[in-house]
């Protein structure tokens, strides 16, 4: 941007000058993205769990709304209470309200603005008024028929011309800020969804390891009662019944952890609903989640559409360069038409004939020619900003397709890891089963069956932790490909700014004084 810099700042100005009578134009670049480059397809494709049957698969994903996938309503109840009640939305709808107002700003500063002055002073001068009205209005005094002028009061406005761009560049701006605050808050919310499908996801996968966890205790239990009663009856030695007593105790300080971590969940997924954990009320247990037949992850360029920060990302770059235009333009004259009316008195001369009525009208040109380079400088900062801005384009769009490719990899891993230990689980079962059968018969010794029902804990235990990362792998894949904002558009309306005399009446409207409590109701949401 910077080494065309001279070439550009030169042919706006030769535009410009060449335009029907000054007739107004835009300096500086606009604003034009360029092609992202993304490759034709994702590395990895999506695999199909061989271990759930065909009748539990989610035969389509909407992605607009890919937690309905789960087919879990609490899920639904959950992510659609984070979305009215969670703070961190709260915050970017605040900011994107900010911006919204902002865009009244510039465009204010475009249009004509007008204001009263006045002043009174005795003094040695002839004119006592200067310096207590506004210039505009002082440039209108007259001193003929008086003495000296001690007061003096009118109105006076102005309008700015916006012939080479600035104030158009400036709304230009403000209003690619505000879209960007609302991709800003769109992200946000993708993310708020995603962790509390995240936190509920890992919810239930404790649970159900817990529910392992419970039912090879019971299992522990019943193994040490039969070996007490065989030793009761002399039919086995003390040593089995003290390694069914160890395994049982194994197996009952795996509880202590994985409730911790169900109440860690509880407590993320009650911060997340902008929630106390005590006043959280969840179902006690609830199903696993259920995996898509096939997820619509599409192709690579449809991420551009798809997810918020990218989009919040492109409008920054366009804000930036409506802002390097803004800088170009205060190289240029700024022309303004000004006028002013009102009244002035004071001690008349003894020949004088008393003038009261005051007033004028004209252009006013303002051109910085000598800065020593301040202008030039700022122009680069704004250029600079603008390679930043495009930079970090750049960035977000690389790292969405590097997170799609990571979470079909993770999740393609965690379903043939399902499918390897579904086939482990089923020979860990005959395995329990043989070895009972022929420790009862004789013909092997117990730590056979202990190592039997040890195995096919642990690979229970695997199997739902694997199911429970495969969940999460799904919902890192649902937020990668970005999808969740498109039906929360709507945001409350602001309210239309009024003209500054009418603003001051209704504030006034809520002065309190100093010595009273502040009233803070203004600030609630």
């Amino acid at each position: 941007m910077g080494s065309r810099l001279s070439e550009r700042v030169l042919g706006s100005l030769i535009a410009c000058l060449g335009a029907t009578g000054l007739s107004s134009c835009s300096v500086g670049p606009d604003f034009n993205l360029p092609k992202a480059g993304l490759p034709k397809s994702y590395i990895a494709s999506m695999n199909t769990s061989e271990t759930v049957p065909a009748s539990e698969l989610v035969a389509s994903v909407n992605l607009a709304q890919w937690w309905r996938s789960f087919r879990d309503p609490q899920l639904v109840s959950l992510v659609e209470r984070s979305i009215a009640a969670n703070p961190e939305i709260a915050i970017t709808l605040a900011r994107l309200q900010q911006a919204r107002a902002q865009q009244f700003v510039a465009i204010g500063a475009a249009l004509p603005n007008g204001e009263l002055s006045a002043g009174a002073a005795v003094g040695t001068g002839t004119d006592n008024t200067r310096a207590r009205i506004s210039d505009t209005l002082h440039s209108a005094a007259n001193t003929t028929g008086f003495n000296h002028i001690n007061e003096a009061g009118g109105f006076d406005a102005a309008w700015e011309l916006d012939i080479f761009g600035k104030l158009r560049r400036e709304i230009e701006a403000s209003h690619l800020d505000a879209l960007a605050a609302a991709k800003a808050r769109d992200a946000v919310l993708v993310s708020v969804i995603a962790d509390v499908a995240r936190a509920y996801i890992e919810l239930r996968g404790f649970q159900a390891q817990i529910a392992v966890t419970r039912s090879n205790i019971e299992s522990a239990r019943r193994r040490l009662q039969f070996v007490q009663d065989r030793f009761n009856q002399g039919l086995t030695n003390e040593l089995d019944v003290t390694l069914a007593q160890r395994q049982l105790a194994t197996f009952e300080a795996g509880l202590g952890p994985l409730a911790g971590q169900v109440q860690s969940s509880r407590y993320v997924i009650a911060a997340l609903l902008g929630q106390y954990p005590e006043t959280l009320v969840l179902r006690a247990d609830g199903p696993a989640p259920r995996f898509p037949a096939k997820v619509p992850i599409g192709l690579p360029v449809s991420l551009l559409q798809r997810r918020a920060d990218i989009q919040q990302a492109e409008f920054e770059v366009g804000a930036a360069t409506a802002r390097m235009g803004s800088a170009i333009a205060d190289l240029f004259p700024r022309v303004a038409v000004t006028t002013a009316i009102g009244g002035q008195g004071g001690p008349l001369a003894a020949t004088g004939t008393p003038i009261t009525f005051i007033g004028g009208i004209g252009p006013a040109l303002y051109w910085p020619v000598l800065d020593f380079g301040t202008l030039d400088a700022r122009i680069e900062v704004a250029d600079y900003r603008a390679r930043e801005a495009l930079l970090r384009y750049k960035a977000n769009v690389l790292g969405a397709v590097q997170q799609v490719d990571q979470a079909i990899a993770g999740y393609n891993a965690e379903q043939s890891r399902l499918n390897s230990l579904s086939r482990a689980r089923s020979a860990a079962l005959d395995a329990v089963r043989l070895s009972t059968d022929r420790y009862e018969r004789g013909l092997t010794d117990f730590l056979n069956v202990l190592d039997a029902e040890r195995q096919r804990f642990e690979i229970e235990a695997q199997y739902e932790i694997s199911r429970r990362i495969a969940g999460v792998q799904l919902v890192a894949l649902y937020k990668a490909l970005g999808g969740g904002w498109e039906h929360y558009q709507a945001v409350p309306p602001i309210r239309l700014p009024e003209p500054a005399i009418a603003a001051a009446a209704r504030e006034s409207n809520t002065l309190r004084p100093m010595s009273t409590d502040p009233d803070l109701s203004r600030v609630q949401p």
